[in-house]
């Protein structure tokens, strides 16, 4: 199981002291538990610079992130089919 951390401590990290962003994200559905595991917390980051660095209103934050983890998930599923390509040529 995953190390959970301390929302709290992800955000003393980000060094914001205005956290009306994270309200506006939670209302969306994000982030809404006080711990997140070590991926959510990388998703935390990227969703603190996506709305205070580039104004991505928390909708838009939520799609980023959604098909961010789905071209993640796809890489890696591209990754095991060409293994699985190469071990097929290599038999060969």
């Amino acid at each position: 199981m995953s190390e959970r951390i301390r929302i709290e401590e992800v955000l003393r990290f980000l060094a914001g002291d205005d956290r009306a962003w994270l309200e506006d994200l939670r209302r969306e559905g994000l982030f809404e538990g006080d711990e997140v595991t070590s991926d959510e917390a990388h998703d935390l980051r990227l969703a603190a610079l996506l709305v205070r660095e580039l104004g991505v209103n928390p909708a838009g934050v939520d799609v980023i992130l959604h098909l961010r983890r789905r071209m993640i998930c796809l890489e890696g599923r591209m990754r095991g089919v060409l293994e699985r390509l190469l071990a097929e040529l290599d038999r060969r």
